[in-house]
C-alpha cells in the first residue's frame, strides 16, 4: 500500500473516531458516504492551512482530482476514490465541491472581511455546500430545505470562527467583520497579539447571540425531515449551541481559551437527542439565548 493510500485510510479512520455514535443504527448504511464527504472536506481544509504558494498548487491539484472523480476515472489508490461511488450513487453536484475548494483558495488571498454580509458570502462557499451535500444524500434538495440548512451551516461556521479566534489569529486570519471591530472599538492588533479586553468580550457576546439566532432560524429544517434523518441535523444544532454556551461560560475569553465539547458531553447530547426522537418529542425547538 502506498503512502497516499495509507494517509487516506488514516483520515477515514479518524472520521469514525470523530463521530463514533454516527455509526449507530440510524446511519449505518450512510456512514461510508458521509465519511467520504468528511474526508474531502478535511482534505480541503488541511490544504487551506498550508503556506499560500503550496496551498494554491495543492488546491489546483485537488480540483483536477475532483474532475477525475466526476469523470469516474479514479483509481483505487487515488485520494478521492472513496468519493467517486458516493457522487455517482447520489448524483451529487460538482458545484458544491468546487465551492469548498474556492473557499479555501480565498483563504490564501484574504484574511479579513469588511462587513457581516461579506462574511456570510464566504460561508456560502465554505459551509453551506456541506449541508447541501448531506441533504442530497438524505434525499432532500428542495429550496426550502436548502435555505434552512444554509442558516444552520452558516451558524456552525461562525460558531467555529468564534471558537477558533486564537488559532486563526496565529495564521493571520480574523473572521470577525471589520465593521463589528470598529463598532466595539476592538483593534486588529489586539486580536493578533491575543490581548483580551472588555470590549473584545462584548464583541464576542454580540457575535454569539447573532449566531444563536441563526440556529433558531434554521432549526425548523428538522420538521421537514422524516425518520432517523432528524437526528444528525438536531445534533448539528445542539452541538453549535453547546459551543456558544461554552463560549459564554468562559466569559467570551476565546483569545485565551479554546472552548471544546468533550467526548462525554458529545455522548450526552447524542443520547438526549436519540431519546427525544424515540419518545416522539420535538427536536426543533427554538431556544432563548442560554435559556
Amino acid at each position: 500500500m502506498n503512502i497516499q493510500n495509507r494517509n487516506n485510510r488514516k483520515k477515514i479512520q479518524q472520521t469514525y473516531e470523530n463521530f463514533p455514535l454516527w455509526s449507530s443504527f440510524y446511519l449505518t448504511n450512510l456512514m461510508p458516504h458521509l465519511t467520504a464527504i468528511y474526508h474531502f472536506c478535511r482534505t480541503v481544509d488541511d490544504i487551506g492551512d498550508m503556506k499560500k504558494n503550496i496551498a494554491t498548487i495543492q488546491l489546483e491539484d485537488l480540483a483536477n482530482d475532483l474532475d477525475t472523480c466526476f469523470n469516474k476515472n479514479c483509481n483505487p489508490s487515488d485520494r478521492l476514490f472513496p468519493l467517486m461511488n458516493t457522487i455517482t450513487k447520489f448524483d451529487l453536484p460538482k458545484r458544491s465541491f468546487k465551492s469548498l475548494i474556492k473557499a479555501n483558495d480565498l483563504d490564501t488571498k484574504y484574511n479579513r472581511y469588511e462587513t457581516y454580509k461579506d462574511l456570510i458570502n464566504y460561508c456560502k462557499l465554505s459551509a453551506n455546500p456541506v449541508g447541501e451535500i448531506v441533504l442530497k444524500i438524505f434525499g432532500y434538495d428542495s429550496t426550502e430545505h436548502i435555505n434552512l440548512s444554509n442558516k444552520i451551516c452558516t451558524g456552525l461556521q461562525i460558531a467555529n470562527f468564534l471558537q477558533d479566534i486564537k488559532r486563526d489569529s496565529e495564521l493571520g486570519r480574523i473572521y470577525i467583520p471589520i465593521e463589528d471591530l470598529k463598532k466595539f472599538n476592538v483593534k486588529e492588533s489586539e486580536i493578533i497579539n491575543q490581548t483580551s479586553t472588555n470590549n473584545f468580550n462584548k464583541l464576542i457576546e454580540f457575535e454569539s447571540r447573532r449566531c444563536w439566532d441563526m440556529f433558531n432560524d434554521g432549526v425548523q429544517l428538522i420538521n421537514l425531515l422524516k425518520g432517523y434523518k432528524k437526528i444528525p441535523i438536531s445534533l448539528f444544532v445542539s452541538s453549535g449551541r453547546k459551543v456558544l454556551i461554552k463560549i459564554h461560560e468562559i466569559n467570551y475569553e476565546t483569545l485565551q481559551v479554546r472552548p471544546v465539547i468533550t467526548k462525554s458531553e458529545k455522548s450526552i447530547l447524542t443520547i438526549k437527542t436519540i431519546t427525544s426522537y424515540l419518545f416522539g418529542l420535538s427536536l426543533s425547538n427554538k431556544k432563548k439565548y442560554l435559556d
